[in-house]
């Protein structure tokens, strides 16, 4: 009767053993290789993009006349951003000018006293060596009675006070010296002129502000009128030479994490593309904000402030990771926009080092804003 059961019959049960074979194997290794990949390759949606942001402050207090430039507007390094009125400072270099022409003026009339102190001391030096010469000759004709003795001493007399005038003399001229104010070979008076004219014609400067490196105007919300304070923040220039992601990642995957590893940036504004990242560093702190001290200092300075999700369970405290990226500038590229992160720890460091050195090429001068003349 067993010779007459169909083959597919036979082969019903096998199959059953080897489905449920593989889903308990499933059960067992999947896990462990998602874990092993989650360990591997930490990742957080806990992200946003950044960019450095210069904050664009007159450094002289003055109204506003100039303002050549709109809101979102891109510029470029050393574009003029906006003026102030120069009249008061144009004063003041000109004030400054002519202490200067005083100062040289000064110099002069006390360089003619110094000549004139110099020809005085040679003529009492003269008379001074004379009078000594005349007393000496005068005593030795005392003994032979050719002089009365109150004409000696009228002789003696008469050297002391010219040696007494050489002395006030010699007292003039380096009086007169020290008025010129010569030191080293040079004139610190005229330097001192010179020194507020160079700080006159570098405040007129300032009244004309500069793009200090390529960027986009944030924030404008002045017009031409406004006035400025030295100092005060008016708007905000995003530097775009550098784009990052600072990724909030716990702290048991922040140990794998190293400077030079690749990662990939996903952005919320466009989630299907993937950007190429690489890790610039781990924060070494940060200020934790937990229950009553939210808003509290606690003294521990400008550090970053990572917000718990749960107060009531032990959780793991998540740290800003820097992640620059190695990617041309995109239409999409706005601060604050949120981000999800996939770091690979077992990828080399090597080659991701030498692109953020290159990234992060500082320039090779500073930009100066030009001094007026």
């Amino acid at each position: 009767m067993s010779d007459d059961i169909p083959p597919t019959q036979h082969s019903k049960p096998f199959t059953g053993f080897v489905i449920s074979l593989v889903a308990v194997l499933a059960a067992i290794f999947l896990p462990l290789a998602v874990y092993r990949n989650l360990h591997v390759n930490p990742r957080t949606d806990d992200a946003q993009i950044r960019a450095n942001v210069v904050g664009v402050a007159a450094q002289v207090s003055g109204a506003i006349v100039g303002l050549p430039v709109v809101d979102n507007q891109i510029v470029h390094r050393g574009d003029l951003l906006m003026e102030l009125d120069p009249r008061p400072f144009a004063a003041e270099v000109e004030k400054a000018k002519a202490q200067l022409e005083l100062t040289n003026l000064e110099i002069l009339a006390d360089k003619d006293k110094i000549a004139s102190s110099e020809a005085t001391l040679k003529e009492r030096e003269a008379r001074a060596i004379y009078a000594d010469s005349y007393a000496q000759r005068v005593s030795a004709l005392l003994e032979k009675r050719y002089v009365t003795p109150d004409k000696v001493e009228l002789a003696k007399t008469d050297a002391e006070a010219a040696k007494s005038l050489v002395e006030a003399a010699r007292a003039t001229l380096a009086q007169a010296r020290n008025l010129v104010g010569e030191k080293d070979g040079v004139n610190v008076r005229r330097e001192a002129a010179e020194a507020m004219l160079r700080d006159a014609n570098l405040k007129l400067s300032y009244c004309k502000v500069y793009a200090p490196c390529d960027g986009y105007i944030t924030n404008l919300q002045i017009t031409p009128g406004a006035y400025a304070k030295a100092g005060e923040q008016i708007f905000s220039l995003v530097d775009r030479k550098i784009w990052f992601v600072l990724a909030n990642f716990r702290e048991t995957d922040v140990q794998f994490i190293r400077p030079g590893m690749p990662a990939d940036v996903f952005l919320l504004a466009q989630s299907g593309r993937k950007l190429k990242g690489i890790v610039q560093g781990v924060s070494k702190a940060i200020y934790p904000i937990t229950g009553s001290s939210t808003g509290l200092a606690g003294g521990e300075g400008v550090l970053s402030r990572v917000q718990p999700t749960i107060d009531f369970i032990l959780l793991a405290q998540r740290y800003p990771v820097r992640i620059i990226l190695d990617e041309p500038e995109g239409s999409d590229f706005r601060m604050a926009g949120t981000a999800m992160v996939v770091v690979h720890t077992k990828r080399g460091t090597e080659a991701g080092e030498a692109v953020i050195k290159k990234l992060q090429a500082k320039e090779l001068k500073p930009y100066e804003a030009p001094v007026h003349e």
